[in-house]
């Protein structure tokens, strides 16, 4: 028996219709990394790339009908899972032979019931994918297969019951990790958020996995741990220059926080300091590891802009959900970043479960106090496995099909699931909308925010978002809902 053949695909899911010119569509990471890793043991692997939406599902058949997988590996978020369903039922209805695994955030948080909802999911692989699809694939390919010391798999066993393994140990050494596959791409098909991107041609990275703190909200740590893992200096480096030398001239890293470990960050700038061609970049942190003193590295390194998570203006709330910021902090991080000549984006949340409408003002009015360059307010989705899911939701409001999931997720046509009792979920989707067009569309915002701007392309990517929350608002108006 030869090596199986791997097809690896991300779950589609459509952002509003209104945004497609702001929102990017970025190469998958984490298929990247899954590509990387079994294709080093002699695997086949091919990373499906659709053109478009429209034609996902022929573009799908088509490859498989080519390529002839024996495995086919699918990322899912949860808004993307009920057409990761679907497209299980679809691989079946072509080759009942072909096996499907799942993985990503979601099914980290809800493998067992996964398989519960989708007969033609072969397996389940929850928490880091890696070495539980290699073993998978093993076992697979063995005389006689033997799921049960996989860590970290869910499967059906000979009388269709669904077991579930113990939990996979994380990965130390992501050192050890080749750089995700990029080159079973065309990387001119993927790009940035229009107002994050810096670039002729920009890519993603990250330089550490896992996180630490854990807050009531999300969901990033089910897959990659509460552990903070890093990859060296050189080792990061090495994939930077890969990039470069591929034409890429601005990244954005994706780790949850960037500079957690400050002698780290700043070896990392120094490193990129000290690069001749470096590209520019962009970063997620938290405000409490921010200073002037390395907003100014973070410029000098190349640097472009830095996201922190601040989602309340209310202490009460940001309690609740255990942030562990000060909003004082958070004013002066942000004027650290402001004064070092770096942009800043910071993102919101409304309708908490004890969110009024009084702390929601709180929250809009400590946008305007922080004064980011661009400030983003989001409905909460209490996803599953956070603290939100599983303490604060009407347990009767949990899906129990996977096409009950649709309604779960706030979207252009569907309200989404409230967890606060003096609002619905349509309610809190347009208090959110209408605190991202009085912020965006105030005069002096955009003042301030044109005097950041250095480029006749930076003005273009910013008044495409200028221009789609214009159109979101006339779309409220028409509808009454806007205020």
């Amino acid at each position: 028996m030869g090596k199986s053949r791997i097809l690896l695909i991300e779950a589609p899911y459509s952002y509003a219709s209104a945004g497609k010119e702001v929102v990017g569509k970025y190469f998958p990471l984490g298929i990247g990394y899954l590509a990387a890793y079994i294709r080093q043991s002699g695997y086949p692997v091919k990373i499906f790339q659709p053109s478009s939406d429209e034609l996902y599902n022929q573009e799908l058949k088509d490859v498989i009908s080519f390529f002839d997988p024996s495995c086919v590996g699918i990322s899912v978020m949860t808004p993307s899972y009920p057409r990761a369903v679907e497209i299980c039922d679809m691989i079946k209805a072509i080759d009942a032979n072909i096996v499907t695994v799942l993985g990503g955030h979601h099914i980290s948080a809800v493998g067992k019931e996964v398989m519960d909802q989708s007969p033609n999911t072969d397996f389940a692989v929850m928490g880091e994918g890696e070495l539980t699809l290699h073993e998978l694939l093993q076992a697979y390919e063995s005389a006689n297969p033997d799921f049960s010391s996989v860590n970290g798999l869910v499967w059906r066993d000979s009388g269709g019951g669904i077991r579930v393994n113990e939990s996979r140990e994380l990965i130390e050494d992501i050192d050890s990790l080749p750089f995700p596959a990029r080159d079973l791409v065309d990387m001119n098909r993927y790009r940035l958020h229009s107002y994050i991107d810096f670039g002729t041609k920009s890519a993603t990275m990250v330089t550490s996995r896992g996180c630490p703190y854990k807050c009531a909200f999300c969901s990033s740590w089910l897959t990659m741990g509460a552990k903070y893992r890093f990859r060296s200096v050189d080792n990061i480096m090495a994939e930077i220059r890969e990039l470069v030398a591929c034409g890429i001239d601005h990244i954005v890293f994706e780790d949850d926080t960037m500079a957690l470990k400050r002698s780290r960050i700043e070896a990392i700038c120094d490193a990129m300091i000290a690069m001749p061609n470096r590209p520019t970049w962009y970063c997620l942190t938290r405000v409490d590891t921010m200073d002037y003193e390395l907003a100014g590295k973070f410029k000098a390194a190349g640097c472009k802009m830095v996201n922190f998570g601040i989602e309340s203006g209310s202490p009460e709330v940001l309690k609740l959900i255990g942030k562990k910021i000060s909003l004082d902090r958070a004013v002066e991080a942000v004027a650290a970043c402001r004064k070092a000549g770096l942009r800043t984006q910071c993102s919101f949340i409304v309708g908490f479960p004890i969110d009024t409408d009084n702390t929601m003002a709180m929250t809009y009015d400590m946008a305007k106090k922080i004064d980011p360059t661009i400030a983003i307010f989001f409905p909460l989705t209490p996803y599953p496995g956070t603290r939100m899911f599983d303490e604060f939701l009407d347990k009767s409001l949990i899906p129990r099909s996977a096409d009950d999931w649709f309604s779960y997720i706030m979207t252009d046509n569907k309200s989404g699931i409230s967890l606060n009792s003096k609002y619905t979920g349509e309610q809190i989707k347009a208090i959110a909308n209408k605190y991202n067009r009085k912020f965006f569309m105030s005069p002096l915002h955009i003042l301030g925010m044109l005097k950041t701007v250095h480029s006749l392309t930076e003005l273009f990517r910013l008044s495409r978002g200028a221009a789609y929350l214009t159109l979101s608002y006339f779309k409220e108006l028409v509808r009454g809902g806007a205020s």
